[in-house]
């Protein structure tokens, strides 16, 4: 028996609520839009298990309640892949950790070139390949938890809210027969930067093919 998609990311999220509750000090509130004081990292260069890009809101983006949109650059190789992100917060875990449900979806731009995106994404990710015959379609959605609100990054690259910070870190779930392919996309619309993270070399292949489709 097949459990619910959403069921599973519930689950994911009790666990980091339950494994974070003996946290003595709350994060900070997470609904605050003013930037915290934190140094933003600027890095040139991809790090190992990531691929950066930019992010800005469109000029042409409705104030429509909770929905957050951003648009996505990525230059690289004298190639430049576009796309736009969205999302919105379904539901929240109350908690000494801040943990909420969310859906979103890529929307793919016209005249996008991801070659180089792509095989950026295939080192990150540790795919084996570069998917060669594509199917693209206009939007690619996905399910996401919400790990963490104004969240620093640390040297190591993990994310804390000791000291606050301007990112959003959320592990987002592709839908694949059977499971879940998952990858960590955090936002720093504060610097204007965001990231793919690996979370599972065994998702490689499967969300390169996914996102090659709309990115």
């Amino acid at each position: 028996m097949s459990v619910p998609r959403w069921v599973k990311i519930a689950m994911v999220c009790f666990l980091l609520v339950s494994a974070n509750g003996c946290t003595k000090t709350p994060p900070p509130a997470a609904n605050s839009e003013k930037p915290s004081n934190a140094k933003v990292e600027v890095r040139t260069e991809n790090e190992p298990g990531m691929v950066m890009f930019d992010i800005k809101v469109p000029d042409d983006s409705s104030a429509t309640s909770g929905v957050l949109l951003y648009d996505c650059t990525y230059q690289a190789g004298g190639k430049t892949a576009k796309f736009r992100l969205q999302f919105k917060e379904t539901g929240r875990f109350i908690g000494q950790f801040p943990v909420a449900l969310a859906e979103g979806k890529f929307v793919a731009v016209a005249g996008s070139d991801n070659s180089v995106l792509l095989e950026d994404l295939k080192k990150a990710l540790e795919a084996k390949r570069v998917p060669k015959r594509v199917s693209r379609v206009a939007e690619l959605p996905f399910d996401a938890a919400i790990l963490g609100e104004k969240q620093s990054r640390s040297p190591s690259g993990s994310y804390t809210y000791k000291p606050p910070g301007d990112w959003t870190a959320m592990k987002i779930f592709l839908p694949r027969d059977g499971d879940d392919g998952e990858v960590y996309l955090n936002l720093n619309p504060v610097a204007g930067k965001a990231e793919f993270t690996i979370k599972d070399s065994d998702y490689g292949d499967y969300l390169l093919k996914q996102l090659a489709r709309v990115l």
